[in-house]
């Protein structure tokens, strides 16, 4: 299994806003919403995805460490399994990937959200939703858990575009809980 970790191709790969103050972080987030890439549009309004970000990342951490995961950051470097089409038409021609095996890490140092883990946050609370599925949305997963996910349901590929029942899996990523150098 292949890990692949999107950066846009101006900037520097494995950096994370979460290790900023929020004042330093929405200082870039703002800068953000100048570029027109469709995967910038998270950025439209700095303050709430800050907000949301520290929500999500402190869920996820929380769960994966109840799941007997031992992260030695307190954030994460995020990744998705394989690739990621959605990613890759939202960056218009302007990322870059770095690829890494799994095996480069101890599985007790990576978790797993199908699909991304701020969207995920959000369905847990959309269980009456027709795209919500409560064998995967919601969760945060162990590297044993996700294989059985995978079986059962794949990565993700254009589905999000024809099945509406399907329209917020995008990919599955994984969180790296572990330094990276680049």
């Amino acid at each position: 299994m292949i890990l692949t970790h999107y950066y846009h191709q101006n900037d520097r790969p494995f950096q994370t806003l979460s290790l900023l103050s929020d004042a330093a972080a929405l200082e870039i987030i703002s800068s953000f919403r100048s570029r027109t890439e469709a995967v910038y549009r998270r950025f439209s309004n700095p303050v709430e995805y800050l907000s949301n970000r520290r929500l999500t990342e402190s869920w996820l951490r929380d769960k994966f460490i109840k799941k007997g995961g031992q992260p030695l950051v307190k954030y994460p470097q995020y990744f998705v399994i394989d690739r990621s089409v959605w990613i890759e038409e939202g960056y218009d021609g302007q990322s870059k990937v770095v690829q890494i095996p799994i095996s480069a890490f101890n599985p007790d140092r990576v978790s797993f959200t199908y699909p991304d883990s701020m969207i995920s946050y959000w369905l847990k609370s959309q269980t009456e939703q027709a795209f919500y599925h409560s064998e995967y949305h919601g969760e945060v997963f162990r590297f044993g858990e996700i294989h059985d996910i995978i079986d059962r349901f794949g990565i993700p590929e254009r589905e999000w575009q024809t099945d509406p029942t399907r329209k917020y899996d995008l990919f599955i990523e994984a969180q790296v809980w572990e330094s990276i150098k680049e």
